[in-house]
């Protein structure tokens, strides 16, 4: 087996990517130069004082699990024209959506493709599949995507169980929140707190 192969096989096995997927993915991570950012040896003191030492394989380990959830997304994300079909809208209508943060889409090497996270898919009449919307979704994408965050943090304050939002003693995560049926009010109130801790 080449080491092409053996490569492929290892990113398919570990991380269920493809090498598109990855190459996409570690192009949202910043460049690494740890040269651009050295402390001065004092700085370097003070924080080795207050038990915050340098940890050389940080980086990676941050990179690594950024780039797997990154290539997650990319790989099980929908394309303009399966969310235009899959939500019965004309392609006009997908990109004024993603223009107006109602629908969230992610830059695939100068493609938008649309996280499956902001998705749902239903049983019809016909019993076929259709794409849905979360419900309420809309609002809060409306609010959370002009703070330009990084496709990993908007997924993951979709699909994180937040204390906020608890129902019979369990905490849910926004998706499940509106799937639900709750009102999206809640939610928008979580990033106004954010926003709040933030300043």
């Amino acid at each position: 087996m080449s080491t092409i192969d053996e490569f492929d096989s290892l990113l398919r096995d570990r991380f269920d990517l493809d090498r598109d997927d990855l190459i996409a993915a570690l192009r949202t991570l910043p460049a690494h130069r740890p040269w651009a950012t050295r402390l001065t040896a004092g700085e370097a003191m003070l924080l080795d004082s207050a038990g915050l030492i340098e940890d050389p394989e940080a980086y990676a380990e941050v990179a690594a699990d950024i780039t797997a959830h990154m290539g997650r997304l990319y790989n099980t994300s929908y394309s303009a024209s399966e969310v235009s079909k899959g939500l019965s809208v004309t392609p006009s209508r997908v990109r004024q959506r993603r223009l107006d943060h109602t629908l969230w889409a992610i830059d695939d090497g100068g493609k938008w493709v649309f996280p499956s996270v902001q998705f749902d898919v239903v049983e019809n009449e016909a019993d076929t599949s259709i794409l849905v919307l979360v419900r309420g979704l809309d609002r809060v994408l409306q609010q959370l995507l002009p703070r330009d965050l990084h496709p990993t943090s908007v997924a993951s304050f979709l699909l994180t169980p937040q204390p906020e939002l608890e129902i019979n003693g369990r905490q849910l995560s926004v998706k499940q929140w509106l799937l639900h049926g709750e009102a999206p009010e809640k939610v928008l109130e979580l990033i106004e707190i954010h926003d709040w801790a933030a300043v």
